[in-house]
């Protein structure tokens, strides 16, 4: 029986390569050639031959452990599996790709990324399903390659994460824009109300985008509306996932019309040394009388690697990419090492909503002993002010804060 490329790449996941139907990693595809090229570096990967099709399993383990020197209200010390994923992604005739990939972290199944997207009409492509609308430099650079354990105050709280949606995107040497138009997640309860709906366009460009040298700017926006119960809140962890106290929050904010969020981003890497920041702005209309408000954020950090290595970037997406370590633990060398620290302040009082504002400020220690694993230290300074509506006075919140975390990626 004579199999297609189609047909090899499924056997080969399902019954294991066979030296019948495997080429080498080094071989060298004839036209017509129907064998596949078997490759384990960051994950299980078969494709055929000629380019055509193309599977992957990967996925990724995060184990943190936090201590918070309280300072009036308990955080809770203490550990959690922050991230626990598992993903399938391929390709199929050249221009169409899928992602499936679903997190088991809390003992629940989360699906994440679920879409298929067809490049046909190359350099523009199109992505239906669930995945993160284009908003924010910080959000769109995986969570395996941000300098920081968790993302900064004013990312957590406004940013966008993924819903369903339809996307257009498309790029240059040193540019990409993207805009789609969306729903709401997966995980979004199933009522007798109509889900919200809007739009999120961003662009960025790299006019320096070389190996080590690399400037990058960027805007982003997006606005909603149809939210269910009239309803948005805005709220933010102290920079650590372990706990689930929120020291700023605006609480339900009733009446909302619709909300317009926008984001400006820069960053920048010279050798050895990168500096990246963002500015976020969420303007939230009312009806029935009610006064609109609006609510604001920014972070800025640099970074530096004692070992040499850049933050790779990618012109592409407008995001950062994995870091590769000049040498490698168990080969000779000791991997990389990355010293950073982050400013970061949010504001959630307007109006009559008096959610607090907060400023933190993060040191962090990264060592990548291989390119798919790293260990990570952060200290958190918090300064969260916020206004205690039974008696009029304001409450500050003083805590510092010690995580750790263990990530390997394959």
């Amino acid at each position: 029986m004579k199999y297609t490329p189609k047909d090899l790449l499924l056997r080969s996941f399902i019954l294991g390569c066979g030296a019948a139907v495997c080429a080498p990693p080094s071989a060298t595809a004839a036209e017509g050639d129907t064998g596949l090229i078997l490759s384990t570096k960051g994950g299980l990967k078969v494709e055929s031959a000629d380019g055509s099709f193309e599977g992957q399993l990967g996925g990724r383990l995060m184990l943190d452990y936090a201590y918070y020197d309280a300072d009036q209200i308990d955080l809770g010390s203490g550990s959690e599996i922050r991230r626990a994923r598992l993903f399938a992604s391929g390709k199929l005739w050249k221009v169409w790709k899928f992602k499936f990939e679903t997190d088991f972290a809390a003992n629940e199944v989360d699906i994440k990324d679920a879409y298929i997207q067809y490049g046909g009409f190359k350099p523009l492509s199109i992505k239906a399903g669930n995945f993160k609308e284009p908003f924010n430099i910080e959000n769109l650079t995986s969570s395996r390659f941000i300098t920081f354990m968790e993302r900064a105050l004013p990312v957590e709280a406004f940013t966008p994460d993924r819903n369903l949606g339809l996307q257009l995107h498309t790029y240059g040497n040193i540019w990409q824009a993207a805009i789609g138009l969306f729903g709401e997640g997966i995980d979004s309860p199933g009522t007798d109300e109509s889900q919200s709906y809007g739009t999120a366009a961003r662009a960025s460009v790299a006019p320096i985008n070389n190996e080590g040298r690399v400037l990058h700017v960027g805007g982003a926006f997006e606005w909603r509306t149809g939210y269910e119960g009239d309803e948005v809140r805005y709220r933010a962890r102290p920079e650590s996932h372990v706990t689930n106290v929120r020291l700023v929050d605006t609480g339900a904010i009733d009446n909302v019309d619709d909300t317009l969020k926008f984001n400006g981003e820069i960053a920048g890497v010279l050798g050895p040394w990168s500096l990246q920041g963002e500015y976020v702005r969420t303007d939230v209309s009312r009806t029935d009388g009610s006064e609109d408000v609006d609510f604001n954020g920014w972070y800025v950090y640099g970074s530096w690697f004692l070992t040499g290595e850049s933050r790779p970037y990618d012109a592409e997406d407008g995001s950062f990419d994995r870091v590769e370590p000049n040498s490698v633990l168990g080969k000779g060398g000791y991997g990389a090492w990355e010293v950073a620290v982050r400013y970061s302040s949010i504001d959630l009082d307007d109006q009559d909503i008096v959610g607090g504002n907060e400023d933190n400020i993060t040191l962090g220690v990264n060592w990548y002993p291989t390119s798919h694993t790293r260990l990570m230290f952060n200290y958190v300074y918090v300064d969260a002010e916020r206004l205690d509506v039974a008696t009029g006075l304001k409450v500050d919140e003083k805590p510092n804060i010690f995580q750790v975390r263990a990530q390997v990626d394959f």
